[in-house]
């Protein structure tokens, strides 16, 4: 029968792996050769060695309600019988129910799943490796996923099957010894830093490192610094990490990154679903931003490089979210390349900009229409009936071609805003914008101390309001 009770630390469960670690090192030895992925995933935080689970994984995670996940491991050093097997998972599904949203995944780990569970691992990781690759077909999206789901719940009826299709993997990880542990180590080392070039006895070096560090510190946990000083210092050189925090946007388009953040703004992407309203941009985007904002700060990493795609509102609301105003820069992603916002533009580098005041508010409100190449006054004012003298428009015939331009330009747009502002007094502003996303980055990047702003996307012909940016 299933233990029903909430798992704690100090439950028979919770202890069980620390009565029983004197001379039991299949534990260990997964759990260390899963610390090069770790430390190379900017998303994680910690590790736990015998915490609630054999060892967990702690990563930042934006879209969460508590703002991080774990990765849950158990690991067996033998195969274990169907029925044991079923009872893990149950008890994976026991800890899910008491403290739900909290795991991203759940795995047994052991040398080999039993003859007739053989398929599980096989067609677990089949369709997960397939995802990334057909995730633009929703229709043979779902069909691999029901037909997953399908074959579990055959051998595991009800919430059980729904659950484990969902949540819970399986890896068959053979290591006998500790030459094998090593070995294993090694590979995985190898993978997660193909570009470092170091001798075997420098890892097998890593390697002890990190289980005396792992060992001496059971029920606790260890933090991504210490583990990368620990790498480090054994190996006598630096990790290839990355200069600049990588955090990947995700549209409708599923690009994914495993080396980045992901931030998923596929429900923000238009298309036939078209846009949400501002308040669910406010909760399930700028919320998550702001979290990540505030968690980049906390350990002190000023620098953003951004990857993937975005619309214009996104690319608005993330360079507001790492404005220059609260410290950070950004390296925007161009077909040409990247755009530092620290690029400081120089003499020649303004292209030229037309750029007409308004004269009076819509009501309340200033109305601002900025475009690259085209200019999108004449579609706000036949699409909304706003007055050509109330809409201040800002608009360049030419394409920016280098940071230093999209710099200069922001630098001239923000000051001649920043003096309508003052002559005019508005509770609010109006953005409608056309032009490159890398752009619209790069405004809200320097968008500071301006009253509230709606921003708006252009649709079927008319401009629809999307996010509010707060001070």
């Amino acid at each position: 029968m299933t233990d029903t009770r909430t798992p704690t630390l100090i439950d028979a469960r919770g202890m069980g792996g620390i009565i029983a670690i004197d001379g039991f090192d299949y534990q260990l030895w997964d759990c260390l050769a899963r610390i090069p992925s770790w430390v190379s995933n900017p998303a994680f935080e910690q590790l736990i060695f015998e915490g609630l689970e054999d060892h967990e994984a702690k990563f930042f995670a934006p879209h969460s309600p508590h703002r991080a996940v774990l990765d849950r491991y158990q690991a067996k050093a033998s195969t274990l019988q169907p029925a044991a097997v079923k009872e893990v998972f149950e008890n994976f599904q026991s800890y899910d129910e008491a403290h739900p949203s909290t795991a991203r995944v759940h795995t047994l780990v052991m040398p080999s799943l039993p003859a007739s569970l053989s398929w599980f691992a096989r067609d677990k990781n089949r369709v997960r490796k397939a995802r990334p690759f057909y995730a633009p077909f929703n229709t043979i999206t779902a069909a691999n996923e029901d037909e997953l789901r399908s074959v579990i719940a055959s051998t595991y009826p009800g919430l059980l099957g729904e659950f484990v299709a969902g949540t819970v993997e399986v890896h068959e990880r053979n290591m006998p010894d500790l030459a094998n542990a090593i070995a294993t180590f090694t590979t995985q080392f190898n993978t997660a830093f193909p570009q470092l070039d170091v001798s075997s006895r420098k890892v097998e070096a890593a390697f002890d490192a990190l289980a005396k560090l792992v060992r001496n510190s059971v029920g606790a946990p260890v933090g991504r610094a210490i583990l990368i000083e620990t790498l480090e210092k054994a190996l006598g050189t630096s990790l290839p990490l990355p200069m600049a925090f990588p955090l990947n946007v995700r549209s409708d388009r599923n690009e994914q990154d495993e080396a980045s953040l992901e931030l998923d703004a596929s429900g923000f992407s238009g298309g036939d679903a078209g846009y949400p309203s501002s308040p669910v941009w406010a909760t399930d985007l700028l919320a998550p931003l702001g979290a990540t904002s505030q968690w980049l700060r906390r350990q002190n990493i000023v620098r953003i490089a951004l990857k993937g795609s975005y619309r214009l509102t996104t690319a608005f609301a993330l360079g507001w979210s790492f404005r220059s105003a609260i410290g950070f820069e950004i390296d925007i992603p161009t077909r040409d390349g990247h755009w530092p916002t620290d690029d400081r533009p120089i003499e020649g580098s303004l292209p030229d900009w037309s750029i007409r005041p308004a004269t009076r508010l819509h009501g309340d409100r200033l109305q601002i229409a900025i475009g690259v190449i085209r200019d999108p006054t004449a579609a706000l004012i036949a699409s909304t009936g706003i007055a050509e003298d109330a809409v201040m428009s800002i608009h360049t015939p030419s394409a920016l071609v280098s940071a230093k331009a999209a710099q200069a330009s922001v630098g001239l747009i923000k000051r001649r805003i920043d003096e309508a502002v003052s002559f005019l007094s508005p509770v609010g502003i109006d953005i409608y914008f056309v032009g490159p996303a890398a752009f619209a980055v790069a405004i809200g990047h320097r968008w500071n101390a301006f009253p509230s702003t709606q921003l708006h996307e252009f649709v079927a012909n008319k401009y629809v309001p999307t996010a509010v940016i707060d001070r």
